[in-house]
């Protein structure tokens, strides 16, 4: 207890001295914060993006006067309350059923003004200020267009006009995205030169809520391991056999592209691609040779096969059979089952591209 008693006057010393920020567990005040939620949204010409003013750690919050801009050339406020003259943004819980002296929103700035009834007493805690929706113009060129709030015209208060202090202020940014024409990438294959063929399949997702996939394409890559896969107009229904992820696409702010890439007795990969550019490069991918019997994984069955196949091979030139890719010139002899890297046999670097990838299954559904 001696020891407690003297850090603590030593402590008080150093407050005294103006050498310690006179800060206690438990006592100071919350800082309190405004914000747009979400911070970043996407919408194409034509769609709109609402954003939620948020407070958060309010202490005792009577009265708040706020204003934000906005470019009037790209985004135009939807009114929240068509009975009244102008346009009005949504009043949130925090203020809902109080004194709104001022509501506009015209011409790139946005003016609130609210206050709660004396009778409902003051707010404290985090909630919803108001609600400002946007719809991006016909013929909005791709870019950020943030909505800042403003500062020096800030103002909470408490009861009898106590001013309240903000420790912090988030704009919001309403991001209108290239249209995304098509995606491309490189995807290579272990033990061979010739990266052709390779089915890159792409299901197309829009932006916000899970929904159902709008539309899906497929290319095949040329003998370099390139691909340009337009993405299609319109909506089309993805084929029954075609696989499609558990779950919806991540969170964000963006349309999306499921990609799946395959190619036989090869792991298939799957990756999630935001559609943010109007080309969108999926990058380099290599495909792991060895999965032979397709289930997905390289193990002990698939090197049973190539074991109990090794030795056969056929005369070059040969193809290995794949329906979505076929070969573009026929090619009457079969690759063996088991060749994994497309030489016409299957040898012992079938063997040891399977052996060296042991293990490994993939990320597909």
């Amino acid at each position: 207890m001696k020891d407690l008693w003297g850090w603590r006057n030593l402590a008080v010393s150093l407050v005294l001295l103006g050498l310690l920020p006179m800060s206690w567990p438990g006592l100071g005040a919350s800082a309190t914060n405004l914000r747009f939620q979400p911070s970043l949204l996407q919408a194409r010409p034509g769609e709109t993006a609402r954003l939620e003013i948020w407070v958060d750690a309010a202490v005792d919050l009577a009265r708040l006067e706020l204003t934000a801009s906005y470019d009037p050339q790209v985004l135009e406020a939807v009114d929240a309350d068509p009975g009244r003259e102008g346009v009005q943004v949504e009043i949130g819980p925090v203020f809902e059923g109080g004194y709104v002296p001022q509501n506009q929103v015209g011409d790139g700035t946005l003016r609130l003004v609210a206050q709660r009834f004396p009778a409902d007493g003051s707010f404290s805690g985090q909630g919803i200020v108001a609600a400002v929706t946007f719809r991006v113009r016909e013929g909005a060129p791709p870019g950020s267009y943030p909505i800042h709030l403003d500062p020096a015209s800030l103002r909470l208060m408490g009861p009898e006009g106590r001013p309240l202090e903000v420790a912090g202020l988030t704009d919001g940014l309403v991001r209108v995205p290239p249209l995304t024409t098509a995606l491309s990438g490189w995807i290579t294959r272990e033990g061979t030169a010739d990266y052709g063929r390779t089915s890159v399949t792409a299901i197309f997702y829009p932006a916000g809520p899970v929904q159902p996939p709008l539309n899906w394409a497929r290319a095949c890559t040329d003998p370099h391991g390139d691909f340009l896969l337009p993405v299609p107009d319109g909506e089309e229904a993805t084929p029954p056999d075609l696989s499609r992820p558990d779950e919806g696409p991540p969170s964000g702010p963006h349309e999306w592209a499921f990609v799946r890439l395959d190619f036989p007795n090869h792991g298939s990969e799957c990756y999630w691609m935001p559609l943010d550019e109007e080309v969108v490069n999926i990058g380099w991918h290599v495909l792991e040779g060895g999965d032979i019997n397709g289930d997905g994984c390289i193990n002990i069955l698939d090197i049973v096969r190539i074991i109990a196949e090794f030795g056969q091979s056929t005369p070059a030139p040969c193809v290995v059979p794949y329906a979505p890719c076929p070969a573009p010139d026929p090619v009457e002899r079969v690759a063996p089952p088991s060749d994994v890297n497309g030489d016409c046999r299957v040898n012992i670097f079938d063997l040891t591209i399977a052996a060296e990838n042991f293990g490994l299954c993939s990320n597909c559904p």
